[in-house]
């Protein structure tokens, strides 16, 4: 059996492979960030007749991918709904209609040889793994002839080699976002647990710490419903979370009030007859006590704020969307600078919303960087 190689040693061997890339001085286009977005725009720009190099600061392009899904990478949804994205009008004007959008990033993942299948709504790669999606994508950038310099960051423009165009897809608070002199808004985490206390002083959380339920869950704030979904909850010591938990994340603030019923809407009518461990997890019904199934139906929990940030799946922030055009995502005020992905202020709920958003915009940003590169050096020629 062959001797498993530690961290340490594979760290080593990315670190001689990244340090071993040759970097041209001058290209084309370069690529800030080589996760999601920026490797498809690296793609759609060099497969357009562009010289692109992409800057990584890590030592492989493409690790957060890995993560998607829990491990499975959830790609995209059949129903690309931009409602389900902040600035939606925005994404509407760069990706058009959700049917036009899903084709548009299919079509890509067909190019890269890949087939996928559907859970509820929700695409995944066939093979239910993450590493087949990164590892497709890079395959095709490297076919492509993309640079992939790794092991590198920049702070500014200025650090990166000559480029006619540059598009700029790093996010989570980059120090290269902030030097460009545009307006953009602050990172914060978002899809991430949420921290909240029971209303209800009898209900222990920690009673009921790693234990799921199926619930309709309902947003209030001011005693009014600004958002509900159904789906799973994950009862923590310290809060909910789940990816219903995950979703209201990007909306909650300090001192809402997260209403739960775990009977999913049955009623008193239906429930009639019915004993707690016949319709609740029997923790969860122990835990609630006398009349469970009432109490089961409105259990309320007052918002602190998030939990597990550092975990979050998300960054919100990043470049105001109103910088650009949604039809090259280029700099109104800065020509030949693109931006895609994270570094736009855009983010999604789960379900595969915002990895369709970084492959869409980086076949956007990608292709009208080449176009805008290859039409200056046409005119120095």
């Amino acid at each position: 059996m062959a001797k498993k190689v530690s961290r340490a040693k594979q760290r080593e061997a990315l670190a001689a492979a990244a340090a071993a890339v040759q970097v041209p001085e001058r290209c084309d286009v370069v690529v800030v960030g080589g996760g999601a977005a920026g490797l498809v725009a690296a793609v759609c720009a060099a497969e357009a007749g562009a010289s692109v190099v992409v800057f990584e600061r890590e030592l492989e392009c493409g690790r957060k991918i890995l993560a998607t899904g829990n491990g499975r990478c959830n790609f995209a949804h059949e129903n690309l709904d931009a409602a389900r994205c902040n600035n939606p009008q925005f994404v509407r004007g760069v990706c058009g209609p959700a049917d036009a959008w899903l084709a548009d990033v299919l079509a890509f993942w067909r190019g890269c040889g890949m087939a996928w299948v559907s859970e509820s709504g929700r695409l995944y790669p066939m093979s239910l793994q993450a590493a087949s999606v990164r590892n497709l994508l890079l395959a095709r950038a490297r076919r492509a002839g993309v640079v992939l310099a790794c092991g590198r960051e920049a702070a500014s423009l200025g650090e990166l080699p000559r480029a006619a165009a540059t598009v700029v897809a790093c996010g989570g608070g980059a120090e290269l976002v902030g030097s460009l002199g545009l307006e953009a808004r602050p990172f914060s985490p978002v899809l991430c647990p949420v921290a909240a206390r029971p209303v209800d002083a009898g209900f222990d959380l920690a009673a009921v710490d790693g234990r799921r339920a199926r619930a309709h869950a309902a947003l209030l704030r001011g005693g009014r419903e600004v958002f509900a979904e159904d789906g799973e909850v994950l009862f923590r010591s310290w809060g909910l979370s789940g990816i219903v938990m995950f979703d209201f994340s990007r909306r909650v603030e300090a001192g809402d009030v997260i209403r739960l019923d775990l009977t999913c809407g049955m009623g008193a009518e239906k429930l009639a007859g019915l004993v707690p461990e016949g319709v609740l997890d029997p923790q969860v019904a122990r835990a609630l006590g006398k009349d469970a199934l009432a109490r089961a139906a409105a259990l309320d929990f007052r918002v602190e704020g998030l939990a597990e940030t550092n975990k979050a799946q998300v960054k919100r922030g990043g470049l105001l969307a109103s910088q650009f055009d949604p039809a090259t995502l280029g700099a109104c005020e800065r020509p030949g600078l693109f931006a895609c992905g994270e570094a736009l202020d855009v983010d999604a709920d789960c379900g595969g919303f915002n990895l369709a958003w970084a492959w869409k915009s980086g076949i956007v940003a990608g292709s009208a960087a080449a176009e805008y590169a290859l039409l200056a050096r046409k005119d120095k020629n």
